[in-house]
Order: structure tokens, then C-alpha cells, then sequence
């Protein structure tokens, strides 16, 4: 039973339900050197099968289906292991758990280049319904 609460207690709440977030900004580090800021409007959906990510673009809206393959905790951090419909493997990582969770990170192999390139997602509060207006820290 102690084990059963453990468990309990560790478990993300995604994979429980559903938790929306919103990044209106997202940070590029194509090498260790330099990293670049893009204001990109994206939401980020966690279901307990799957990650959505819905970006918006100048033609439309972008989803992406990620389906998860494996979640592992790897110092203190929530890693989830994914795979999109291309059969292209992308890493996702939450910050550790005594930290506000503030970004999401994505990694994923260039086609090209195969070099390990890793998005962070800034993010905004959570918001449980996509019908509820977007908490700000001035409210």
C-alpha cells in the first residue's frame, strides 16, 4: 500500500486527465552557444496517451500528435519518451519537481544534420478549459 501511494503521489496529473498550457514564446538552442527567441503562439495538450502541440503559423494551424512511448524520471525531471506519426522520436522534459513549472522542453534529431536540437516552450498558467480566459500574474 506505501508503494501504491508513492506512486500515486509521483504520478503526473496527465496522465491522469487532461492539462492544457500555452506558450507564447519559444527559445531555440541549436548549439550550447547561442540560443534565439521566437515569439510562436502554441498550445500544448497532455492526455494520458498522448502530447498535442498546436502551433499557430502564417498559413493556419500546425498539430502535431505526439503518441508517449515511456515516462521515466531522470534527475528529478519528468522525461517523456514520444514518437509522432513519422515515426520520428522527440524527447519531452519537465523541470524538476520543486521547480514552477514555467517551460516545457522539446529535443528532437535535425533530419538533416542529425545534431540534437532542443526547443524550450515558455509557458502561461495552466488553464483546465479551453474556454477559460488566460491567468496573468496582473490579476
Amino acid at each position: 500500500m506505501k508503494t501504491l501511494c508513492q506512486i500515486f503521489i509521483f504520478t503526473p496529473f496527465f496522465l491522469l486527465g487532461q492539462e492544457v498550457y500555452y506558450s507564447p514564446f519559444t527559445e531555440t538552442y541549436p548549439n550550447i552557444y547561442r540560443s534565439e527567441f521566437e515569439k510562436i503562439n502554441r498550445r500544448i495538450v497532455f492526455e494520458p496517451n498522448d502530447v498535442t502541440i498546436v502551433t499557430e503559423t502564417q498559413h493556419g494551424k500546425d498539430i502535431e500528435i505526439l503518441n508517449i512511448r515511456e515516462t521515466r524520471y531522470m534527475d528529478d525531471r519528468l522525461i517523456i519518451l514520444c514518437q509522432n506519426r513519422s515515426k520520428r522520436k522527440i524527447t519531452i522534459a519537465l523541470p524538476e519537481e520543486h521547480e514552477e513549472l514555467l517551460y516545457i522542453d522539446y529535443y528532437y534529431r535535425s533530419p538533416t544534420t542529425n545534431k540534437k536540437i532542443q526547443l524550450r516552450f515558455h509557458i502561461e498558467e495552466m488553464r483546465l478549459d479551453p474556454d477559460e480566459p488566460i491567468k496573468t500574474g496582473n490579476i
